[in-house]
């Protein structure tokens, strides 16, 4: 009887144990492919609408002997993989790994871009048919098992505004011309996505409120800006490090972390970064000084040293075998690899067709878990008191920004030709731009 008893609870022990590795999950990862390409003269059209060029109207605007756009945009939209990412690639991309139950990637893709390519498309030009879309638009309607698009077409600021830079009135407007636009590209069905990929990654808990009430559930931000708020994060300046200011002290708002893992990428920096934490959704809240009211909205931290060598070379297993030594097996870390999806090798037919499959199946081998962020998110929701504090800054990727709090890529100091800083006489193209964009900004909001 004893024995008996021993028995069945032996097998109760081990059916319990069995539950819990069962339920045990490896690090998650996804991917964000973004395409940009502006209106490059936005010149009132000549014929037709009453409404600025696009690629074609500039195009033959520069035929006819025009000085601007300076650009070459037969050159830039012409090239073979711009051509292939702009309507198909993505989608092939996503075809080779949905095999695997949650496989799939976010987009983001500009508004500029679209009106581009609906104005090359409407005449057969440069390689873009007049559905150019229509990948898109079949890769949304693929389903994980979980039943959430296999291809997220986040929502965009339709003109690649810095947002955190512009006045809330910019913002909103940016925010529903993309919304706008967005069943005339995607399709009606499935629903607009509730993400969002700020331009540039460049994010201020400023945007919250207007973010919220645009109906974004979730935002993607540079890891990096979770980690230098960490009472711990361990400063290195320069090229070895972060290659800008060091965190402001109002700024430093997260507890200490156990884990930091430093990376040196080819950018000139080497982003450190604290896990599981700045590779976990949380949630990011902004109070109203005046009236009190608070808005919140999902962060979803992108992996800023990982994602930039992802898009310049096959990056195996090695980080996520780093990062995965301190998984929380409950709620896993998500590493989203986000970067451009035109340019560099990250763009071309090697990085679609050929080492992301290969990264998809060799991670699955190993337990790893190819998703999207909306599968994640339903399947380990963020909890309501999970709030962390996300320092102002963009990506690492741009030049000369190296996720400066201070956005210092678009706002370069005015300095005179010695190049020293001159406030009242002297010049930097981008902030002198900005007294042009706060005068049209008065003229319409007044």
């Amino acid at each position: 009887m004893n024995r008996h008893l021993l028995s069945s609870a032996a097998a109760l022990i081990a059916a319990l144990c069995g539950v819990a590795v069962a339920s045990a999950e490896n690090l998650h990862f996804t991917y964000l492919w973004h395409l940009e390409q502006p209106i490059y003269w936005p010149e009132r059209q000549t014929t037709g609408a009453d409404r600025y060029e696009r690629a074609w109207q500039s195009i033959l605007r520069t035929d006819a002997g025009a000085t601007h756009p300076e650009n070459d945009l037969r050159d830039i939209f012409s090239k073979a993989d711009r051509v292939a990412a702009y309507q198909y690639r993505p989608r092939d991309c996503v075809d080779a790994i949905r095999w695997a139950p949650e496989a799939g990637a976010q987009v983001s893709f500009s508004g500029g871009l679209i009106e581009n390519l609906m104005s090359l498309g409407a005449v057969g030009q440069l390689g873009y048919s007049s559905t150019w879309y229509s990948n898109f638009r079949q890769a949304r309607g693929w389903t994980t098992t979980g039943g959430k698009p296999r291809i997220d077409m986040v929502l965009f600021s339709h003109h690649h505004a810095l947002l955190p830079l512009c006045d809330d009135s910019t913002v909103r407007k940016e925010i529903q011309l993309y919304k706008a636009i967005y069943d005339d590209a995607w399709g009606a069905s499935p629903a607009p996505s509730h993400g969002f990929f700020p331009s540039e990654m460049a994010f201020s808990e400023r945007l919250i409120p207007i973010l919220a009430d645009e109906g974004v559930d979730w935002v993607i931000v540079s890891n990096e800006h979770l980690s230098r708020a960490c009472e711990n994060f361990p400063l290195m300046l320069g090229s070895g490090g972060a290659n800008c200011e060091p965190p402001n002290a109002a700024d430093v708002r997260n507890p200490a972390q156990a884990n930091w893992y430093r990376v040196n990428i080819s950018r000139g920096c080497a982003p450190a970064n604290a896990y599981p934490f700045a590779y976990t959704p949380h949630r990011a809240r902004y109070i109203d000084p005046d009236s009190g009211v608070a808005s919140e909205v999902v962060v979803v931290p992108a992996a800023q040293a990982i994602g930039w060598q992802d898009g310049y070379n096959p990056i195996g297993l090695g980080h996520f075998d780093t990062l995965n030594t301190a998984n929380p097996s409950g709620r896993p870390m998500l590493v989203l690899l986000a970067h451009d999806g035109d340019n560099a090798w990250g763009g071309g037919f090697s990085y679609y067709l050929e080492a992301t499959p290969n990264l998809v199946s060799s991670a699955n081998s190993a337990g790893y878990v190819a998703t999207t962020v909306e599968q994640y998110l339903a399947n380990h929701p963020v909890p309501a008191n999970d709030f962390v504090h996300v320092e102002d800054g963009a990506w690492v990727n741009a030049d000369g920004d190296f996720g400066s709090p201070t956005f210092l890529n678009w706002n370069w100091p005015l300095v005179n030709s010695g190049g020293q800083i001159d406030i009242p006489s002297g010049w930097a193209e981008d902030e002198r731009n900005w007294a042009v964009i706060t005068a049209a900004q008065n003229r319409v909001d007044t």
